[in-house]
């Protein structure tokens, strides 16, 4: 039996956050993220053949498939983690310890008001009055879930307007607290907000606005997506260093997802006339930018 707590696999977070891939690439991520629940400070060495032998498959094969599955990750000191799974383990394992510590002193931990420094060592405690127990558990308790302080902080009703639309309500309390976090952690109003205007204009020119398939505002927030769409100072150097091979991949696999572009921090998907991929390789797939745009048989592969 497994020392280490039980993983929690939260169902709507995993499905938003793998709505856009393929079955291969969401087993994939489910399963890097498994290892790394297991593996010490739940982050995997930067070791490409290490991930082909843990998913089963050929170095050529992760090679196509990583842009996608390590684009929630990130990489720090040679190390690939995931701030989800690392703040799971981190919840569930004080969990566990505290209740550890709960069974070593006899049962389970009573509230800060009917603690007795006595009691704790194994001592037997008086039996509290009634009413004194029934006010202390009357006693109101702090959510972890509302946020404290500013309940309208800078720059929010603004991110609050150019998120993109979903299929159902916008959870204000939980993306509030994450906005919070956020500011607290040094992002400014100004660059989240952009970064919304940015998800929104993906969102609705693939098609996704309004569906379940965008990302909760608070999920956004708490990955902290708006880096995703940061303007780059030069992105000239990185995007000349892309082979034709590569641009080739990303081409096949973004008509074949049905427009889905997750490249948008080196430049515009294929259908924007402001796209840099090399004009030749756009021949090859038969997109001209004539009519500013490419035509919806080309989304399609039918073009």
């Amino acid at each position: 039996m497994s020392t280490l707590p039980t993983m929690p696999v939260g169902v709507d977070r995993h499905i938003a956050d793998t709505a856009h891939m393929t079955n291969e690439e969401a087993g994939a991520y489910f399963r890097l993220q498994i290892f790394a629940w297991r593996s010490p400070g739940c982050c995997l060495p930067d070791d490409d053949a290490r991930f082909a032998r843990m998913l089963g498959t050929t170095l050529k094969r992760w090679a196509s498939l990583k842009p996608i599955v390590l684009a929630n990750w990130a990489l720090e000191n040679g190390n690939w983690s995931n701030e989800q799974v690392a703040r799971d383990h981190q919840f569930v394992s004080e969990k566990v310890e505290r209740k550890r510590v709960a069974g070593r002193m006899g049962g389970r931990p009573k509230p800060l008001e009917l603690q007795d420094p006595v009691g704790a060592l194994g001592s037997v405690i008086e039996k509290e009055n009634e009413s004194e127990t029934k006010a202390a558990k009357a006693k109101a308790k702090e959510s972890p879930i509302f946020p404290i302080g500013d309940e309208d902080p800078e720059g929010f009703a603004e991110f609050k307007s150019a998120y993109p639309k979903r299929n159902v309500a916008f959870p204000t309390t939980y993306a509030r607290k994450r906005w919070l976090e956020a500011r607290r952690r040094g992002a400014t109003p100004a660059e989240i907000v952009a970064g919304a205007k940015a998800y929104a204009a993906e969102q609705e020119r693939i098609g996704k606005a309004g569906t379940e398939f965008v990302k909760t505002a608070d999920t956004w927030l708490y990955q902290r997506r708006w880096r995703d769409y940061a303007p780059k100072v030069d992105e000239a150097a990185p995007v000349a260093e892309i082979s034709a091979e590569v641009w080739r991949d990303r081409v096949r696999a973004w008509k074949s997802r049905g427009g889905h572009w997750p490249w948008q921090q080196r430049t515009e998907p294929p259908d924007d006339p402001r796209t840099k991929v090399p004009p030749s390789i756009l021949a090859e797939f038969g997109i001209r930018h004539l009519d500013a745009r490419a035509t919806p048989e080309l989304l399609a592969g039918t073009g």
